[in-house]
């Protein structure tokens, strides 16, 4: 074989591992392009679910049939339609949500701060039904001691259910608060100053719904922002 004949036979082997190459990286490329598709697609969808669990431990699926997290709407500082925002203690924009049942209203899902937890603002969340009783509450940010404060968690302790059916109606204003300061309220050994300002938290919430139960309860549904 000339050098000729080897030099052209060399360059097309050259040009046949190069187009390999590019086909198998090409190949690697789709793959992960896929694989990250995919793997956002499955993330994103288990965010949503861990929301949706999130808001039924608060109102509970019996008394709905919508999609909660396509009924949402938002509330802060600056929400124009709604009285009394101060109640809810917003710092910032928070989304709520309408529960409906055969197309009729049945209750809310409400953000909420503390005035100050031992440590910092506490966010919650509290289901309230359309007549107004509590159907839930839970702690969803806070920087609470943990054994003390944290007795606020489910997980670590069901002090949080105390709320569940009390409404304006069966407990008087002065029983909105612990036990230690004339309420009907538990405390935690060696943490009151939580408790008092969830009790505190969980009554001004309810002071929120009664001042605005017929706007909150035809409220329009917007897509929560991701």
């Amino acid at each position: 074989m000339s050098n000729t004949e080897a030099s052209s036979s060399f360059a097309r082997t050259m040009r046949q591992h190069s187009l390999q190459v590019a086909i198998i990286a090409l190949g690697i490329a789709v793959l992960l392009v896929f694989t990250n598709k995919l793997t956002k697609a499955q993330i994103e969808s288990q965010r949503l679910e861990s929301r949706r669990q999130s808001l039924n431990a608060v109102l509970p699926q019996r008394l709905h049939d919508n999609d909660l997290l396509s009924a949402s709407f938002q509330l802060g500082p600056g929400s124009k339609d709604f009285m009394q925002m101060e109640l809810l203690g917003l710092s910032t924009q928070r989304t709520a949500y309408l529960a409906t049942l055969n197309g009729t209203a049945t209750g809310v899902i409400l953000p909420l701060e503390t005035a100050e937890g031992y440590a910092g603002p506490i966010v919650l969340l509290i289901g309230i039904a359309a007549d107004g009783s509590i159907t839930g509450v839970r702690a969803m940010q806070h920087g609470e001691t943990p054994g003390l404060g944290s007795q606020i968690n489910i997980d670590q302790s069901q002090w949080i259910t105390s709320f569940n059916q009390h409404s304006l109606t069966d407990t008087p204003e002065t029983k909105w608060r612990v036990k230690s300061d004339g309420g009907n309220f538990d405390e935690f050994v060696g943490a009151t100053i939580t408790p008092r300002a969830v009790v505190g938290a969980v009554y001004g919430a309810l002071l929120f719904f009664e001042a605005n139960k017929n706007t909150l309860l035809a409220a329009p549904g917007q897509q929560e922002s991701p």
